[in-house]
């Protein structure tokens, strides 16, 4: 039976490195013909390797501020000419030639398309949104693009989701820039908004909520929304307390590469404060060995989303804190039905063989849709740095996801948000409309399935 070309939809994409990479692909109408490719590696890691020189990740022994700069000045995303040259290399090494036809084929019939997909370890950081379908076309332009979590989120699911028809009226639960123990800055953990300045962008949005009835007022909530002290119990507090239909978090995330479970959120938590799964950051004495302190910093990691009090919660703490025991963590932290990550590669699951980090324990514990990143992203004051001008790319993507995940579809009006920054990065608008920021986030959807 021929193929229904003008009813074509939906795409699933897999991708599986085994050795080399394999693409999988599957247009989501009758006869479901599966499509499979081979990627060539020698492609796929010079590609690969042109995208990890363009990012601000630290390469070799750069520092914080000089990994920044090379993104910002001399890396691909720079100028156009430059991610023009690396959007080519990466559409010839990850979208096989008849994928690309197929397609082209399909959006001539004028039928909006959505991808859904699931990337392997190794494409993990590709910004699919900027592959070209052809000179002229990006796939951003064509297509909307959300990834599928493994099939194991859906077995065994601790908290299924809500749908937004029926929680959209609560109110969401902002933790923008929270403080941190004073200890966590030797690990390069700093407050990510340069000072009142920063927050005002933010302060105007919540504001504007309020007044529309859409958010509380920080005497109304359990915590402040901006700059506060939030601890791992204040945010469970602030999560069971008052039903809630988002959650905005905008601050750090760190992971330790091929550790699953290692992603974590940074609040005010301390080694002797508070209990948890994630070893404290410790210092190093004298001789060169680790130095552990008190004031040391904990993270909340995704295996604390996920077991909560269930393993390893010192008798002291319960006694002090009133820690219940076997408590799992989708009752500790049960997640509103959408969540929004801005930080530092909060979407680090997929770069995991083993695919488990805080975006599958916020979708186990109640989450319908979580958007967050792929990469770390400069601070708006480091593209004021290199452009000399009031620039705030950062944090106007962490605006533009709240607003949209507070609409009845956040993933579509994101996209097209996309396209109008894309518009703006072709026209001359410069570093602070580069794909280096937009082009970073991630939508990860699993409702309820039957």
């Amino acid at each position: 039976m021929a193929e229904d070309i003008g009813a074509a939809s939906e795409l699933l994409i897999r991708a599986a490195d085994a050795g080399p990479t394999y693409l999988s692909w599957t247009w989501m109408v009758e006869p479901f013909t599966p499509y499979a490719a081979r990627l060539d590696k020698e492609i796929l890691d010079e590609a690969l390797t042109r995208l990890d020189e363009a990012l601000p990740s630290a390469r070799g022994s750069e520092e914080g501020d000089d990994t920044v700069a090379r993104a910002l000045q001399d890396g691909a995303f720079a100028t156009i000419d430059g991610e023009v040259a690396l959007a080519r290399r990466l559409t010839e090494a990850v979208l096989p030639t008849e994928l690309r036809h197929q397609l082209r084929e399909r959006l001539d019939t004028g039928n909006p398309l959505r991808l859904r997909l699931t990337p392997s370890p190794r494409l993990a950081r590709i910004p699919w949104e900027v592959l070209m379908l052809d000179d002229e076309r990006r796939l951003i332009e064509a297509l909307e693009i959300r990834y599928d979590p493994p099939a194991t989120v859906y077995a065994h699911r601790s908290q299924s989701p809500d749908p937004w028809s029926s929680v959209r009226e609560r109110p969401p639960l902002f933790v923008i820039d929270p403080l941190l123990p004073p200890r966590a800055a030797a690990h390069g953990l700093r407050q990510v908004l340069d000072g009142a300045g920063g927050q005002t962008p933010f302060n105007e949005h919540i504001d504007m909520l309020c007044a529309q009835g859409a958010a509380l007022y920080a005497d109304e909530d359990v915590v402040a929304p901006i700059g506060a002290m939030v601890t791992r119990q204040l945010l469970s507090e602030a999560l069971t307390t008052i039903p809630r239909s988002r959650l905005f978090y905008f601050g750090h995330v760190s992971s330790i590469p091929d550790e699953p479970g290692s992603a974590s959120f940074h609040l005010y938590d301390t080694a002797a404060s508070s209990w948890g799964m994630a070893v404290p950051l410790s210092g190093v004495g004298a001789e060169g060995f680790s130095a552990p302190h008190d004031d040391d910093h904990r993270p909340l990691a995704a295996l604390d989303l996920l077991r909560g009090t269930s393993l390893n919660v010192d008798e002291t703490l319960r006694a002090r804190y009133g820690v219940p025991h076997s408590m799992p963590g989708h009752q500790l932290w049960p997640m509103p039905s959408r969540v929004a990550i801005i930080a530092c590669e909060g979407g680090a699951d997929y770069r995991s063989v083993e695919t488990f980090g805080l975006v599958i324990a916020i979708l186990n514990a109640g989450a319908e849709l979580v958007t967050t990143t792929r990469w770390t992203l400069p601070t708006d004051h480091a593209f004021h740095k290199v452009t000399g001008r009031t620039v705030c790319p950062t944090s106007d993507l962490a605006l533009q996801v709240d607003t949209a995940h507070n609409i009845d579809d956040p993933v579509a009006e994101l996209a097209q948000w996309q396209r109008t920054r894309l518009q703006a990065w072709r026209d001359g608008e410069g570093i602070s409309a580069s794909p280096l920021v937009w082009a970073s986030i991630t939508h990860t959807f699993a409702p309820t399935r039957e």
